[in-house]
């Protein structure tokens, strides 16, 4: 019997990456689209760029706010004085999109979350002399764990939320198809598990669960770092497994710690 794993994440280019290796460890990916976004404010991040003296450097914490500094600067290259700064980043993904899209190096990219970057960002300023506040695009929904945590640390952040994000118009549609499709004909086919990759994510997919009385038992539910854990178990929904850091090698040791 085919085991189904569902991704549960925004569309990204990375996602074939996790798809390839599911693959090759037996499983068979169904990648569901969840998330939307719509950017703003990107007249506001173009003239923020435009100063890189006035800051300590540049973070980011998603794709999309690496999609919105390429945007603001209208295909132009970002000033060389931002490559002189202190320029962190979560996740190798996006560390890699923004040396392609931006031409940037970024460090913290292996903290894995929001807190364990300030953490790592407290550590790499030791001894050196910060007085300028980070900017930092980030999204509508974003969590105040690094804002806190820097503050805390003696670090400002110059926020500029960028862009919104909303449910993907065809989430609802593509859930409840794959579930009812699950119970028909395909009897050889059954649905193992669910990867969520966000609180946001979870949440727009709960409202769909709860309308249309789709069924988790028997499914084993994966959550991308420890927000998302949270908010699923809010939710009152069992997390199985947590994978630590959103690559498809975590992910993949995630799912085979059962098998």
């Amino acid at each position: 019997m085919k085991k189904v794993v569902v991704i549960l994440k925004s569309e990204s280019e990375n996602s074939d990456n996790y798809g390839a290796l599911l693959e090759k460890h037996g499983f068979e990916p169904v990648f569901i689209p969840t998330l939307d976004f719509s950017f703003k404010n990107l007249e506001v991040l173009r003239d923020r760029l435009l100063s890189p003296y006035k800051y300590s450097g540049l973070i980011f914490t998603s794709p999309r706010s690496i999609t919105a500094v390429r945007d603001a600067v209208r295909g132009q290259k970002l000033k060389d004085d931002w490559k002189t700064l202190e320029n962190y980043s979560v996740g190798e993904t996006s560390r890699d999109l923004i040396q392609r899209a931006l031409d940037l190096d970024t460090k913290g990219h292996h903290s894995g979350n929001a807190s364990n970057l300030a953490d790592f960002i407290k550590t790499d300023l030791y001894n050196k002399t910060v007085t300028m506040p980070f900017l930092f695009p980030c999204g509508n929904l974003k969590q105040d764990v690094l804002q806190n945590k820097l503050s805390e640390y003696g670090y400002s952040l110059d926020t500029v939320e960028v862009y919104e994000t909303v449910p993907h118009r065809d989430l609802e549609r593509n859930l409840v198809a794959l579930f009812r499709s699950e119970g028909e004909a395909n009897k050889d086919r059954t649905i193992d598990s669910l990867l969520f990759f966000s609180p946001s994510g979870i949440n727009y997919c709960a409202h769909v669960f709860e309308k249309h009385r789709l069924d988790l038992t028997g499914k084993r539910i994966i959550a991308i770092g420890p927000s998302t854990k949270k908010a699923i178990e809010n939710k009152g929904i069992t997390v199985h497994r947590t994978a630590e850091k959103p690559s498809p090698e975590y992910v993949v040791g995630a799912l085979l710690h059962d098998t």
